[in-house]
């Protein structure tokens, strides 16, 4: 049995061929992956990332990773797969709409 922890990894895409009125379509995305430390964590996260850009057509990997290791004894449903805290002086509002709701989103309402 494979006893390394989990982490989470966040990378960051361009995808320059699905433009639109708004401009270059970004993507953050998340991956689970067993590694034993978190240096090992971010070069497999990295690997990862350029293999999924290269597997799409007009996809680039922009070279940023953030890893989160994930704490608890296995995965299950409601496991925290990753986390980000940032601080700001931001309203809770303008804080969302700056970060994850400006309206340019591909995502259900």
């Amino acid at each position: 049995m494979n006893d390394e922890p989990w982490y989470g990894a966040k990378c960051i895409f361009r995808h320059a061929d699905l433009k639109s009125e708004d401009g270059h379509l970004y993507e953050e995305r998340v991956v689970l992956l067993k590694a034993g430390s978190e240096d090992e964590a971010i070069e497999r996260a990295e690997k990862e990332a350029q293999e999924y850009a290269q597997n799409l057509d007009g996809c680039s990997y922009l070279a940023y990773v953030n890893v989160f290791h994930v704490y608890g004894a296995s995965i299950r449903d409601g496991t925290e797969v990753y986390s980000l805290m940032r601080a700001s002086k931001l309203s809770k509002k303008k804080y969302v709409d700056r970060f994850f709701d400006t309206g340019k989103e591909r995502t259900r309402e």
